[in-house]
């Protein structure tokens, strides 16, 4: 109970913090029209725009991965990049101290938290949606206001003991069973798309999805007792009391590749890059009713005060690209552009991963406007069962 009240005194102090900002500073006529201008330029009208633009200066990213430092923007377009890597929180700080009161700090955000993008950044007018035009017809409508770049998947994965375990995750209701107790993921109070991604699960759509699993696995209708408010909670409860939280996702692959048959996670999929992953195996490659995990959008977006819009855009188009998609995000397995004309790596696709469609059919896809309309009362329950772990 001490755990939970200290938690929610401190999400109260930074939600107030951000809704006293001012949004007057942050708009900026001249970045909204630089951005409008790019959204009907092509590559190359684009790139010589920002060469003008930003001469030798350098362009400033604030991003949540590590990735958005890969340097191959600047060998393809002559432009030097500045990156910082901000948690979720602090981007929407950084957000809120430096263009909420005209400060400038960066050109370019990326990030995953879908919620505070929405309801802080473009609330607050701290950020422009920008869509490149070579992209634009290839990707879904859903995806482009706000943009996002791309989505990566967290997947129930586990120890097959070097193939001698198979099909040992068929339903969701399996991992909350008393079988499942220690299965690894990170902790939702740390990860803000794993909170939403539980959220997402209160849906009416993903209440029918658990009550259909539920009927296939043990045979009867789900039945409200009034222990829970709905299926969705009763799973969300059962799952967290039985999950261990791990602080990384590259520490659960290791956990799992080097554990006992049967070991399971929740973790990200890219994170087999890091892990000999020869004993692993993804339950949605087997079949898995209800869901095989989530996907979790990754947001690219235009600072509303940026010293160098056209560049800024140029950067995004950048990530949109087959090419910049490949060098920053798509080498390795668990990344899937929204851009659908760039497929997933032919490698990734060898070791079991699958093209981004298989993905949306499969995954719990976060929801933002849901989020949004009950965040307040979700959050609460949820961070109340995982803080008192």
């Amino acid at each position: 109970m001490k755990k939970l009240i200290v938690l929610m005194l401190m999400a109260g102090i930074v939600f107030s913090c951000f809704a006293g900002g001012s949004s007057e500073k942050a708009q900026n006529s001249g970045v909204q029209a630089a951005v409008k201008a790019a959204e009907k330029m092509t590559w190359d009208e684009l790139l010589q725009k920002a060469k003008e633009e930003i001469g030798d200066n350098e362009l400033v990213i604030y991003g949540t991965t590590s990735r958005v430092n890969e340097k191959t923007f600047t060998e393809k377009t002559g432009i030097k990049i500045k990156t910082d890597q901000p948690d979720d929180t602090q981007i929407y700080e950084k957000m809120q101290a430096e263009i909420g009161n005209g400060i400038y700090g960066a050109d370019v955000f990326v990030t995953t938290d879908s919620f505070n993008l929405v309801n802080l950044a473009f609330a607050n007018s701290w950020v422009v949606n920008y869509v490149p035009a070579d992209a634009k017809q290839y990707i879904a409508d859903s995806d482009q206001n706000p943009l996002v770049a791309l989505y990566y998947d967290r997947l129930f994965i586990y120890n097959n003991g070097n193939g001698a375990l198979k099909n040992y995750i068929t339903n969701v209701w399996q991992v909350t069973e008393p079988a499942f107790k220690g299965i690894e993921m990170k902790s939702p109070l740390l990860e803000k798309c794993s909170m939403n991604f539980l959220i997402t699960l209160t849906s009416p759509k993903w209440q029918a999805v658990l009550a259909d699993a539920y009927k296939a696995y043990y045979g009867k209708e789900w039945v409200n007792d009034g222990t829970y408010t709905n299926i969705s909670y009763e799973w969300i409860h059962k799952f967290i009391q039985n999950c261990a939280f791990i602080n990384k996702d590259s520490t659960v692959a290791k956990d799992l590749a080097n554990g006992n048959m049967g070991a399971s996670g929740l973790f990200l999929f890219e994170k087999f890059r890091g892990v000999n992953h020869a004993n692993l195996t993804v339950a949605a490659n087997e079949g898995i009713e209800g869901f095989a995990g989530f996907l979790y959008p990754i947001y690219s977006v235009v600072a509303s005060n940026a010293k160098y819009p056209y560049a800024a855009c140029l950067y995004i188009s950048y990530l949109m690209k087959e090419d910049g998609f490949r060098a920053l995000f798509g080498k390795d397995m668990g990344a899937y552009s929204t851009n659908t004309s760039v497929k997933v790596a032919a490698d990734a696709l060898a070791i079991g991963d699958q093209e981004f469609s298989f993905w949306l059919e499969n995954c719990v896809i976060e929801d933002p406007n849901y989020i949004s309309s009950v965040y307040a009362q979700a959050y609460t329950k949820i961070a109340g069962w995982c803080a008192g772990k």
